[in-house]
């Protein structure tokens, strides 16, 4: 179990903020991209005014969730193009609690940070790994895959909250008391619900040939088109993954020629045990 940053791990999100929000801008769509030997040109709607207008520069590094990226017009060629409409996103669902009390710390529980494993549809109770034995703390109530995803997905956000509260009470009693655990200061996401999402993370199987190979063309850019992110990471689902993976780019763009040209198949690596611990 390793420490969080005080506030969250957004916090590590806001500290790059800081360095470079100045740049940064919201509310914008990505309608084309035009890549070649010279550099890239990107077509963008601003959401808020309708208007259009185009970027250019040297080198794009996108960390669009790959099947979004297929949905955009571009001009990739025809082996890219093919690897990046191969990976698809899982669905999962994710609620979080705030208790008024740290019942899992208590002398009978003894719980400071980590998992639990459940057979019900919640399959999952994450712990926190910071402010121990303080007055309340937040609890992950839910985290599924697959179809107890997908049904959890279809729910509106108060009766998830009324099915999550049932099963944590088959793991912890505690939950019975909505005084300790208030519904209203659950909230859940299904991240196959998001616009722009898809679901929680790339699909990968190492023993899929196909996989294997567009995760291998993946790693490569097309043209001065670079993508990054978990998505292309031997760490799919996970922060270190997208940290890793940033890491790789910048050493490609520094590094001309490294990886231009196509190498040995790599294994895609295995998403599902990665991901879901078995």
């Amino acid at each position: 179990t390793l420490f969080q940053p005080i506030g969250g791990m957004d916090r590590i999100v806001d500290g790059f903020e800081r360095k470079v929000g100045r740049f940064i801008q919201y509310n914008t769509e990505v309608l084309n991209i035009d890549t070649s030997a010279k550099g890239v040109t990107i077509t963008i709607r601003d959401r808020k005014t309708g208007r259009r207008s185009n970027i250019s520069a040297d080198h794009c590094i996108s960390n669009i969730p790959l099947p979004i990226l297929s949905k955009i017009k571009n001009n990739f060629s025809d082996d890219f193009a093919k690897a990046v409409e191969t990976c698809v996103y899982d669905p999962t669902c994710k609620l979080g609690w705030q208790a008024n009390q740290r019942f899992w710390e208590n002398d009978k529980n003894q719980i400071y940070g980590g998992i639990s494993y459940t057979d019900d549809p919640i399959t999952q109770m994450w712990y926190p790994s910071y402010d121990y034995f303080t007055k309340n703390g937040t609890l992950t109530g839910v985290y599924n895959y697959d179809q107890d995803a997908i049904r959890f997905g279809n729910m509106k956000p108060a009766d998830r909250i009324v099915e999550a509260r049932k099963g944590a009470i088959k793991l912890h009693p505690e939950f019975a008391d909505k005084r300790l655990v208030p519904s209203d200061k659950a909230i859940s996401i299904a991240w196959q619900n998001i616009q722009n999402e898809g679901g929680g993370w790339a699909n990968w199987d190492p023993n899929n040939d196909d996989h294997s190979k567009a995760y291998t063309r993946l790693l490569r850019p097309d043209g001065r088109f670079y993508i990054t992110g978990d998505q292309v990471s031997q760490l799919p689902g996970w922060q270190e993954g997208a940290m890793e993976s940033a890491h790789h780019v910048i050493e490609q763009i520094n590094r001309p020629g490294l990886l231009q040209a196509p190498s040995t198949i790599i294994r895609a690596p295995n998403s599902r045990r990665l991901t879901r611990g078995r």
